[in-house]
Order: structure tokens, then sequence, then C-alpha cells
């Protein structure tokens, strides 16, 4: 009995520390780090703002729920893109 139960006990924490790993593997993926744009109406173009992230609150310029809010394009991270239509949340 002392032998099974001595051999049970490596196996259920390499077990635990895997669903830990993946679990912190997934919340990483979710919490990517994105370029933010914010529309510049003098010019009629989307210039870079500030790095964003992908969970959380609303991402604004001055980091206030107040400020302007930034968003992200679906393409690649260019200076002045045509549209930037997804909402990017505060990096925390």
């Amino acid at each position: 009995m002392k032998n099974y139960l001595l051999a049970t006990v490596p196996i259920l924490l390499g077990i635990g520390a895997v669903a830990l790993t993946k679990t912190e593997r997934s919340n990483m993926e979710k919490a990517a780090i994105r370029q933010g744009y914010i529309f510049n109406h003098s010019t009629n173009q989307w210039d870079r703002s500030v790095m964003c992230g992908t969970d959380g609150t609303i991402c604004t310029v001055n980091g206030l729920p107040a400020g302007q809010q930034v968003f992200g394009t679906d393409g690649p991270e260019i200076d002045h893109p045509e549209t930037a239509n997804v909402e990017l949340y505060r990096l925390d």
C-alpha cells in the first residue's frame, strides 16, 4: 500500500503542473500586445498611438476612462493604416 501511494504522488504532481502550464500559456495568448491607433482629423488618417492589449479595460490615449479611445487593425501594424476598427484594451 505504501509503495502504491509513493508512485501515485509524482504522477498527480505532474498532471497538476501540466494543467497550470497550459492555463498560463492560454492567458498569455489572450493578452497579446498590439499597436494602438487614433484618428487624426487634421490629416484625415490613423496615426500610431500607445501600445494596448486584447483583454481588460478599454484602452485610451491617457489611460483615463474619459480619454480618446484607441483602436487596432486586423492587418499588419503600419504607420498609417486605412482603417482601425478593432477595440483594444489597456495593458495592466
